[in-house]
This record gives structure tokens, sequence and C-alpha cells, in this order.
């Protein structure tokens, strides 16, 4: 068993939940991919509010990823100086929301991590997270996507996929399991079970990147040439710039109006979506 303690209280015991054997499964890939996601339980992660997670491993099956990574019983993950961690941060926060926590209202205080994760992302230079060799298309040239036969009838996911179905794809439905709530963890697993991935292919990658608009939608952007991140939002045209008619460079620290929450990276090629 593997259970999460949000570090964000200084009086009261801090909230602590559960992980899913798949959530345990989730995590233990992201940190495989990049070890240097854990810190140490002494690290300084922040001072009152958020300061990341603390995550304790137990001796029972559900472990059995956690141990076979040869992991500490007790380690810390994200907090404020730690802007890497923000994507699988992210992914730990959202995993709360269908725990039964032993708070009145819990909302106020997840929302107080979630903008303290998304205000990490505003450290200059942050890069963003890609895969090599890639597969790159245009950053200018959108004519395959803002055609009057297809603009209206194709979204940001059939955008990220390269894939036109003209059928409005939605993450999920080509595996015959789609999305039952608009969070990171439904939305990128179900985007996941359509053939995305969370680690590097060895062969070529589209690189993309999925973020939410908490409760109500979510958004896929995919890199494109000259390092530039594009994208299609809903029926409107393709497109390279963010809300502020900024060229996108890093979609972490984009204007993306009220897609606060940046859920993370996914690689993949030729997925099918419908």
């Amino acid at each position: 068993m593997v259970t999460v303690e949000l570090d964000i209280f200084s009086g009261r015991p801090n909230p602590k939940w559960t992980l899913s054997e798949r959530e345990v499964r989730q995590l233990a890939e992201r940190i495989r991919a990049d070890p240097s996601l854990l810190l140490p339980l002494d690290a300084e992660t922040g001072g009152l509010g958020y300061r990341g997670f603390i995550l304790n491993a137990e001796d029972t099956g559900s472990a059995d990823d956690w141990k076979r990574l040869g992991l500490p019983s007790q380690v810390r993950l994200g907090g404020r100086f730690q802007p890497g961690a923000a994507e699988s941060s992210s992914f730990l926060l959202h995993t709360a929301e269908s725990a039964r926590l032993d708070l009145k209202d819990p909302g106020p205080v997840l929302g107080v991590a979630e903008r303290t994760i998304v205000e990490t992302l505003s450290v200059p230079g942050l890069a963003p997270s890609y895969c090599t060799p890639a597969a790159l298309s245009s950053d200018t040239d959108f004519s395959f996507w803002n055609g009057a036969a297809y603009q209206r009838y194709n979204n940001c996911y059939n955008f990220a996929s390269n894939y036109r179905t003209n059928t409005f794809a939605q993450p999920g439905r080509a595996a015959g399991s789609m999305y039952t709530s608009i969070d990171c963890g439904s939305v990128g697993g179900a985007a996941e079970r359509d053939g995305w991935q969370l680690t590097c292919r060895d062969d070529i990658n589209y690189n993309v990147c999925l973020v939410i608009w908490p409760n109500y939608d979510y958004h896929w952007y995919r890199w494109c040439a000259n390092n530039h991140w594009c994208h299609k939002p809903g029926q409107t045209a393709a497109r390279n710039y963010d809300n502020s008619n900024n060229l996108i460079t890093n979609p972490e620290a984009a204007d993306r109006g009220g897609y606060t929450v940046f859920c993370g990276y996914y690689r993949g090629f030729g997925v099918v979506v419908s």
C-alpha cells in the first residue's frame, strides 16, 4: 500500500489518502523515467502552505511496483522549489479527488496546493519536456486542419494525435473506455488507453501535453517545428500562439486562460483516436 500525505498544514495533521494499484503503477512509471523527482524527507520544500507530498510505502501487494524500483519506504516529491516535479505533483494532487479526506471542505485546501504547483511553472527559463527523435510538423502551415470541410469537426485531441477523423475525437473512445471526469488522472488515463505513453519511445515520438480547466474541459498541445508548441482550440483554427498572442515555446508557462492545471507530457506515434 502506498499512501500520500499532502504536506500543507502547520498545526493540524496533514491530509492523507491511499493510492489505488493503478495509481501506484502510474506513479512508479513516472519515477522510473525521472528518479530525480524524489527528495529525502528532510529536504527544504517550502514554508507555510504547500510543501509537496510525502509518500509512504508499506510492505503489501499493491506496492510491488514501488519495491521493484528499490525506493525507500518514505520519500518526498514536489514543493515550491522543484518545478520539474510539477507534472507528477499535479497527478498526485488529483488522486485525492476520489479519496475521502478527513476534511470538512477539502476544496480550498486542494485549491491552494494546485495554485502553488501552477506557480512553480512560472520560473524563468524552465524548459518543456520532450523526447527525441521527434515527429515534427510545420509550426506555420496548418492547412491540413484549417480547411472549411474539416476545421469544425476536429479538435485539440485530433490535432495532438495528428489524426483527422472529423469526429471531434475524445480520449479513450477508440479504446472503448472514455474518461469519466475532467481531471488529469481520468483524461490522461483514457489517452493512455488510446496508446499514449508517459515515457519516450525508442524510435520516434509525437510530443504532446495535457492541461485541464478544472471540472470543465481539457486541452492538448503538440510540439512542432522550430521549438514551437501548437494547438487547435475546439472548432477553431490550429495555431502556434497562446491567449496573449505569443508564440508558444513552453506550454507550461504559456497563457492558457482557464486551463490552469498542467497535467504532463505524453508520447506516441500512430495513436488511433476516434
